[in-house]
């Protein structure tokens, strides 16, 4: 139940509004600011600057970082700015680095590092694009799975 306060010039009036599940689930689903609909499943999650996380991150669709996490993110498509800071594991369809990313990297899409971008640890990736000034740093693998397939398929073993 929702209550609504109405104050004139001498009397409070309380007017009573019931809300229902429906409603309550609907407003929540679908938040419409300025007349256009949103929708909580195709959001992203943004961590700002000067916040630090340690966990787990895990996400089905954009995640930006301009803080620190210490710890693994799972996401469709990742942006490290460059004041972001990532160390543990990450998986992802895409990363774009701005910043700093040490540890175990999965991109099975585009990895992109861009002039001040530093990228270091075990990383595996589909492709990628290095800007001028971007720094690649590890045990580095390329990997194209319909690629390496017909490379050993005329490979006989000695």
């Amino acid at each position: 139940m929702s209550f609504l306060h109405l104050k004139n010039n001498t009397e409070t009036n309380k007017i009573h509004s019931p809300v229902t599940r429906n409603q309550k689930e609907e407003s929540v689903l679908n938040f419409k600011p300025n007349n256009k609909i949103f929708d909580s499943a195709k959001s992203s999650l943004m961590i700002g600057d000067g916040v630090m996380i340690t966990g787990t991150i895990k996400s089905t669709s954009k995640v930006t970082i301009q803080g620190t996490i210490d710890g693994d993110i799972e996401c469709d498509s990742l942006i490290i700015n460059n004041s972001g800071k990532v160390k543990g594991k990450v998986k992802t369809e895409s990363m774009t680095v701005d910043g700093r990313v040490e540890g175990e990297i999965n991109i099975s899409g585009v990895l992109m590092i861009r002039s001040g971008g530093f990228v270091s640890g075990k990383i595996f990736y589909k492709d990628i694009q290095i800007d001028e000034g971007g720094k690649l740093s590890g045990e580095i693998n390329q990997s194209d799975k319909s690629k390496k397939q017909k490379e050993f398929k005329d490979w006989k073993a000695l």
